[in-house]
């Protein structure tokens, strides 16, 4: 056997028998040999890490690092040590210390890995326990400080400082004595000594502090040791202050207490453990009759036998077994009382508070029998405190509402009942009148649980104690939905004919002046036209004009039918996305001879882009008779200026402003009739009196509107909003 295959063999069995991870790389940094420990340390099988590079087990934060100490290896580093961490694999880390070196006649580097997981525990856990060590130490609210074998302080923490004012620089190196008082300096050398010796002393120290405070101490001195030797004392103070001047105040307090429990309002006893009792108060006394000086030492029930089992029992009995404090109310028939008790259990018995209330258990049988009234009716029954907080509902109020007694307790009916519609104003007011104890009616609208809205009346009465103030109120709640829903629909239709009345008186107007004219003109020529000689020129005028009025009388019909169409919702449009700047210019270049022959100067101040929702023809209609009245009422002073233009969008919808420079007319005048049928200005000018209200008609039918502003000699203005 070669040298070399004896050296591969030794390495082979170290390999095998090692708790180490022994490994060699080549330059790369691949496996090329790993020992069996790699299953142990890493659960890798030898096989799945030859061949792979180091960096795909490495945790990666400690790639840098390891790169570096490799590089250094190579370049001829000896033997080198470092730690990082592999990761196991079942994925977490297994920190390792490495001794590696580089072999330049293997090419190859020799490494051996060892698991510190232990090691770095422990070393963790002992920094864990000297930083807990110092922290309870220096945190310590007691007094702590350790003197050496020779007497002289060599450590105090934050409390020591603090009660007596220094710094640890000006105590450290000093003996005890120079804080202690003359009478204790003796006695702290004693028990130094005997705490060198290994004896833990205990003893009061009174000592007063740079601020001149006196305070106790509960004193405690024991030796430090280590591997068995005491290397100092340590001394742990408490301040008892506290305690002993309670000590001092006991007697004090007792006399108090006695005093207090004489002139509370409330009855109270005091019973040990065995029922005995072992305190009566005054009050006791007069109201259950007990007697301090007969009863203290007896047994409650010795007392009143015909409780015993009863419900003061049951109550008494379950307050020691639980240790927890209880309120109850119970009768004692021997007094004919209600008594509200509450009792507290202490390791030495029960101390026991009660009060009559009988006037008030009346009272509430009495509103429960009340409750059982209410709770069979339909109505909504609310009973709140004086400050308007829930107490109780029934039954109608959580059909009518859907909300239970639980939910509304304690809250203001208005915090659950009002909704985006509710009247704020009204909820004011019903919270004023509340306020001031009135008695009241309102009506508002309302809010279920489930969001429904509806309509409720509500009749709320203050209800008055025996001194005078108001202590409840009691709200009767009506749905009157179906009601307010008929007024409303009352005043739809008076609306509806009071327009329909309207529409006839204007009908009639129409009927008996516009119509009646051209009927009467017609019906005279026609009889003057049987009358004349047809071959004369006479006849050929008469003729012409009863033309004219039968065109007339046809343009009225026409009008008329255009708007009962509208009125009837017969001509209902269909609407469509429709480009304004279109429409315009077809409107314009309708109107180019008449606007080229008066000069007029058109200013379309709109983009494309700049859509409605909208009917054509209807849209078309809007601009024609604007545009048409613009010409016919235009000012014969100065040239015709028409500026068309997109303002905008907002809430209401797109805008456009139609404005001329023609002659204008009164506003203020006008009124109410600008858009009305038949209505005009301007008797001086031709005209029906038809355009602006189909203007009006046709807007409003796509769901839009108009509005107007015009002064007499400067021009009209109309501000269009169309839905977008």
């Amino acid at each position: 056997m070669t040298e070399t295959e004896s050296s591969e063999s030794v390495w082979e069995k170290m390999a095998q028998v090692s708790l180490d991870m022994l490994c060699t790389f080549d330059r790369e940094g691949r496996f090329i040999h790993v020992s069996k420990a790699s299953k142990s340390i890493l659960g890798y099988e030898m096989q799945e890490l030859v061949g792979h590079h180091y960096t795909e087990f490495l945790n990666p934060d400690d790639s840098p690092m390891t790169e570096e100490i490799t590089g250094q290896v190579l370049k001829g580093a000896k033997m080198t040590n470092f730690e990082n961490c592999f990761i196991h694999r079942e994925g977490y880390l297994v920190p390792l210390h490495w001794s590696t070196v580089w072999s330049e006649e293997d090419q190859a580097f020799f490494a051996v890995a060892r698991d510190v997981t232990e090691r770095k525990t422990s070393r963790l856990k002992l920094e864990e326990s000297e930083q807990r060590y110092r922290s309870l130490f220096e945190n310590n609210p007691d007094l702590i400080f350790v003197e050496s074998k020779e007497g002289l302080i060599i450590s105090v923490n934050n409390s020591f400082c603090d009660t007596l004012n220094l710094s640890k620089e000006e105590v450290l190196d000093l003996p005890a004595s120079v804080f202690l008082p003359a009478d204790m300096i003796s006695a702290n050398k004693m028990y130094w000594e005997q705490a060198l010796l290994g004896v833990r002393s205990r003893f009061d120290l009174e000592l007063k502090t740079n601020n001149q405070q006196r305070k106790v101490f509960d004193v405690i001195k024991f030796p430090v040791a280590v591997n068995g030797e005491v290397i100092g004392v340590q001394t742990i103070a408490k301040d008892i202050t506290p305690v002993i001047r309670s000590f001092e105040t006991i007697q004090q307090q007792a006399k108090k207490l006695n005093t207090i429990f004489e002139s509370i309002t409330d009855a109270f006893i005091m019973l040990d453990r065995d029922w005995r009792l072992t305190y009566i108060n005054s009050e006791a006394k007069r109201l259950v009759q007990l007697d301090k000086e007969r009863h203290t030492g007896k047994s409650l029930w010795e007392v009143f036998p015909e409780q015993e089992g009863g419900d003061f029992h049951q109550n008494y009995q379950r307050s020691f077994d639980t240790g927890q404090a209880t309120s109850f109310t119970a009768y004692f028939k021997e007094r004919n009382l209600w008594l509200q008790v509450k009792a507290f259990p202490s390791p030495e018995g029960i101390s026991i508070y009660f009060d009559d209330v009988t006037g008030q258990v009346e009272s509430r049988q009495e509103l429960e029998k009340l409750s059982l009234v209410a709770s069979s009716t339909d109505n909504g029954v609310v009973i709140t405190n004086a400050a308007g907080l829930v107490e109780w509902v029934n039954g109608g109020f959580t059909r009518m509402t859907g909300y239970t007694l639980e939910e509304m307790y304690s809250r203001m009916p208005s915090d659950l009942l009002r909704g985006i519609e509710t009247d704020e104003e009204a909820i004011y007011e019903l919270r004023q009148k509340v306020s001031l104890g009135l008695a009241f009616s309102i009506q508002l609208i309302s809010y279920r649980k489930s969001g429904e809205k509806f309509w409720v009346s509500m009749d709320i009465t203050p209800i008055y104690g025996e001194s005078g103030e108001v202590n409840r109120f009691i709200a009767i709640l009506k749905d009157i939905t179906f009601r307010k829903e008929a007024e409303a629909d009352l005043l739809k239709l008076t609306q509806d004919l009071y327009k329909q009345n309207s529409d006839l008186q204007q009908f009639t107007y129409i009927v008996s002046h516009n119509l009646r004219a051209p009927v009467a003109n017609a019906m005279g020529l026609a009889t003057i036209l049987a009358k004349t000689d047809k071959a004369s020129a006479q006849f050929d005028n008469m003729l012409s004009y009863l033309g004219q009025s039968v065109r007339r009388l046809d343009s009225l019909l026409r009008d008329m039918n255009t708007i009962l169409s509208i009125r009837e919702g017969k001509a209902e449009p269909e609407s469509d996305e429709i480009d304004l700047l279109p429409i315009v210019e077809q409107v314009v270049s309708s109107f180019q001879d008449q606007l080229l022959a008066c000069g007029a100067r058109i200013r379309k101040e709109m983009g494309h882009g700049v859509t409605v929702k909208a009917n054509k023809a209807y849209l078309y209609s809007v601009f024609h008779n604007l545009l048409s009245n613009a010409i016919k009422y235009r000012s014969e002073e100065r040239g015709l200026e028409v500026r068309i233009q997109h303002v905008g969008d907002s809430s209401k919808g797109v805008m456009v402003s139609f404005s001329d420079n023609g002659i204008g007319f009164d506003l203020e005048r006008a009124g109410g009739d600008v858009f009305r049928l038949y209505k005009r200005f301007h008797s001086e000018r031709q005209g029906r009196g038809i355009g602006l209200y189909l203007v009006k008609a046709h807007l409003e039918a796509m769901g839009g509107h108009v509005e107007v502003t015009s002064s007499v000699g400067s021009g009209t203005k109309f501000l269009i909003y169309l839905i977008k």
